[in-house]
């Protein structure tokens, strides 16, 4: 893969994992890293890289907790809104 495809390989597999993030806002359940790679597909190291380039000068955001067995938790509906502004699916940025 080269670094001109990278970026958008990480958009089309984060994509995948915004259902996930979205039924975790509705259950009102936090957002694991784990449960991220999960449904995403990515190694640890993309999943980084793709937060990196999402939330750009922000940088990454900081865990709300860190479980003993999920690992790093993130709040769902930031980690929503600004995924999927990053990957275009406009459906879940607009409100009801």
């Amino acid at each position: 893969m080269s670094r001109a495809t990278f970026p958008d390989k990480l958009r089309t597999q984060m994509r995948m994992a915004l259902p996930m993030i979205d039924k975790n806002i509705r259950c009102k359940a936090n957002t694991s890293r784990q449960s991220l790679t999960q449904a995403s597909g990515l190694n640890d190291n993309q999943l980084q890289a793709a937060l990196r380039m999402a939330y750009g000068e922000k940088g990454v955001p900081s865990p709300v907790y860190r479980s003993p067995t999920a690992g790093k938790m993130y709040d769902s509906e930031s980690l929503l809104r600004v995924l999927a502004k990053w990957c275009g699916m406009w459906a879940y940025v607009i409100e009801d």
